[in-house]
């Protein structure tokens, strides 16, 4: 197979993508100019209740949207805001991230953006594994947050553990897809491969490919993709 990093030698992370190059799961890498294009497209889509199960929010005192986004916000920091391959976000930035929203399904996306990160997935097991105890101060921290945001907590971090739990799969590179999740997500959006390779192969790979005069439509175009899709849906209804 041919090196992924060969196609841009300035492609980012390429060292911490090798658990999927080296799998085939990712064949090629974008360019900085391919991801910037990427992210202005996603991030209407992800900042959306496309990527969170809002019914799961239900019953808890803070659980709103309105109400519970400034509280994880604080407690995870910018890190929360980050949209695209989210490879800049800090180690424990995302496994707060995970532990304090309710996703359409297996997080996929989060959880491969964890399992870059050196002993990524043991290193969030065993922070599940210390929520559910409540017994370190970490712990009884974060769980005094969750009790405001998510209710039936300690169920959904069960679902990350044990031989089939979220994360064994994610160590086996079971993914599945957003139909199997349930998830309304495109395949492009709902996981970090399926985001690199949509970027890789959908996007001038640098700003000299489009005309300059073209650049700000383009890029408006992108932005403006999940509000298109939502205004077709509405006229097939």
């Amino acid at each position: 197979m041919t090196d992924p990093s060969a196609t841009d030698p300035r492609a980012p992370f390429a060292d911490r993508l090798r658990v999927f190059t080296d799998a085939g799961l990712l064949t090629r890498l974008p360019t900085r100019w391919q991801l910037v294009q990427g992210t202005i497209e996603m991030t209407p889509f992800v900042l959306s209740s496309d990527a969170t199960a809002e019914r799961r929010y239900v019953g808890a005192p803070l659980g709103h949207p309105v109400l519970r986004q400034p509280l994880i916000l604080g407690a995870v920091g910018l890190d929360h805001l980050r949209t695209g391959p989210a490879l800049a976000a800090r180690f424990g930035s995302v496994c707060k991230h995970l532990h304090l929203t309710y996703h359409q399904g297996m997080p996929v996306f989060d959880l491969q953006v964890i399992q870059t990160h050196p002993d990524g997935l043991a290193r969030f097991r065993a922070r599940t594994e210390e929520l559910i105890e409540g017994t370190s101060p970490r712990a009884r921290r974060l769980n005094a947050l969750v009790a405001w945001i998510l209710p039936r907590a300690a169920d959904y971090y069960r679902e990350f553990l044990g031989a089939q739990g979220w994360v064994a799969r994610a160590e086996r590179l079971d993914y599945p897809t957003p139909e199997e999740a349930g998830s309304p997500l495109a395949p492009e959006h709902y996981s970090l491969v399926g985001f690199l390779d949509y970027c890789a192969q959908a996007f001038p790979a640098a700003p000299r490919e489009l005309p300059l005069t073209r650049q700000p439509a383009h890029l408006l175009r992108l932005a403006g993709r999940r509000f298109r899709r939502t205004t077709r849906n509405a006229a097939a209804a």
